[in-house]
């Protein structure tokens, strides 16, 4: 991994090619769709999209459904618009905005309580998604 992301829209670590299902900006959030092998954006509002799911993090834009993307799945991510300011050594965890981080854990009725990563900076996001989750009750 590289050591440094000294810019905005910078990432380091294992990504694979993929095929939008939705517009896609970097630093989404998304989840792989099993039903048609697509990345869409994830969100802890909904089992179907944060729970038991593949995350990434989107590292190529895609403009529609079906254009080409490549998704970041275990890394260093910087992606300054995308991600609210974090907490260095702190979890960030899947949104209830699709396709956001959030710091605070979601405690909405039925949210998904899901840890993406930990930061390494107020700016860059070690992305390593945990298989485990909770709903909130």
């Amino acid at each position: 991994l590289d050591p440094t992301l000294s810019a905005d829209g910078t990432w380091s670590g294992i990504m694979q090619a993929g095929t939008a299902g939705t517009t896609l900006a970097f630093g989404d959030l998304v989840y792989l769709q099993t039903s048609d092998s697509r990345w869409e954006l994830a969100d802890a509002d909904a089992d179907s999209t944060s729970g038991a799911v593949m995350l990434g993090m989107c590292v190529l834009a895609a403009a529609a459904d079906g254009d080409p993307t490549n998704i970041l799945l275990y890394g260093k991510i910087r992606a300054d618009a995308a991600f609210p300011a974090l907490t260095i050594g702190a979890p960030a965890y899947v949104g209830t905005t699709p396709g956001d981080i959030q710091t605070a854990q979601p405690s909405g009725t039925d949210d998904v309580i899901r840890i993406v990563g930990h930061a390494i900076t107020a700016d860059v996001l070690l992305f390593a998604p945990d298989a485990s989750y909770m709903t909130h009750t």
